[in-house]
C-alpha cells in the first residue's frame, strides 16, 4: 500500500499519519503533534505533501473537526481494514 515508487520519501510520514488516523479524524495541528510524537521532528512541507498523497489516493478524506475546521479521516475503505 505505502510502497516507496508511488510515495519515496514520503512513505514513512504516510504510514504516520494512517497511524495517528486510527483513532479517529484529527485537524492538522493534532495530526502534526501526533506524527512527531510517533517519529520525532518533521517538517509542515513534508506532512502536507504525505496528506496530499494520501487523500490523492482515497486512503484518506477531508473530515469537519470538532472546531468547524478541516481535519482528516481515514478513507471508508481503511476504516473497515484498520481495526481501532
Amino acid at each position: 500500500m505505502l510502497d516507496r515508487p508511488r510515495f519515496g520519501r514520503f512513505a514513512e510520514p504516510a504510514r504516520l499519519v494512517l497511524v495517528a488516523l486510527r483513532d479517529g479524524p484529527r485537524g492538522v495541528v493534532r495530526l502534526f503533534d501526533e506524527v512527531r510524537s510517533l517519529d520525532g521532528p518533521i517538517g509542515p512541507g513534508t506532512l502536507y505533501a504525505a496528506i496530499a498523497r494520501l487523500e490523492g489516493l482515497g486512503l484518506i478524506e477531508p473530515a469537519l473537526g470538532d472546531d468547524g475546521r478541516r481535519a482528516y479521516r481515514l478513507g471508508q475503505q481503511l476504516e473497515q481494514e484498520i481495526p481501532a
